[in-house]
């Protein structure tokens, strides 16, 4: 049987078929905890939506979907409104893959939020690809960070180091590894800076700052 959180996030990131979406959003309307879990997903996944640039589909998918089109079954008004919920859901399946990652890897390598709110943050790390290099999830009250690499590459012959950047510069958190790792947050973190990586000969910086170019890049967003 499906997990339940992995289900409502699909369902946030629109990444479910018609057939599940509606198999769902039936469970929804009689189980409160349902509803709840997609309200969360949504809640948790509004913010990185917003960071992934807006996909032109290929006038090719354009030609398929107005040949999908019933004739005469509707006005233009009502073809118009299908064409921009296929094209939505076109556009949502070609920016799934890194949302996905980001959302799912979390979920899968870290677990869901038990703890009350306030204090935690995410920062989907990456560089323009489809899929991020590092999800970090940073919490202000323990003062720890949870790195998990998804698509991280480092140079041949280079390490990837992890910065915190704040308010007083770039703060080194360690070196990006291949597995999940937990690393401690430096003094006076704060949820409006960024987490950086950049490229440093092996072993990491020798002077504490980046000396390399910085190639990963996120922001904080609150859970």
């Amino acid at each position: 049987m499906p997990d339940p959180e992995l289900r409502a996030a699909e369902y946030a990131l629109g990444t479910l078929d018609a057939q599940e979406r509606a198999a769902l959003e039936r469970d929804a309307t009689r189980d409160p905890e349902t509803a709840g879990r997609i309200r969360a997903w949504e809640r948790r996944l509004a913010p990185l939506m917003g960071a992934v640039p807006p996909v032109a589909p290929p006038p090719r998918v354009r030609a398929a979907l107005l040949r999908a089109l019933p004739d005469g079954a509707a006005g233009a008004g009502d073809q118009l409104r299908h064409l921009r919920r296929r094209l939505r859901r076109w556009q949502v399946a070609a920016a799934g893959s890194g949302l996905l990652a980001a959302g799912l890897a979390l979920f899968v390598a870290i677990g869901p939020s038990r703890s009350p709110a306030g204090g935690r943050y995410l920062a989907v790390v990456q560089g323009g690809g489809a899929v991020p290099a590092l999800i970090v999830r940073v919490d202000t009250r323990t003062g720890l960070a949870q790195v998990r690499p998804v698509g991280a590459d480092a140079p041949a012959g280079r390490s990837l180091e992890l910065w915190y950047v704040g308010a007083e510069g770039p703060k080194p958190l360690g070196l990006v590894g291949g597995a999940p790792s937990q690393v401690r947050l430096p003094q006076g973190t704060a949820p409006d800076g960024v987490i950086a990586v950049s490229v440093e000969p092996p072993g990491g910086s020798p002077s504490g700052q980046p000396t390399g170019p910085v190639i990963y890049t996120g922001k904080l967003i609150a859970e």
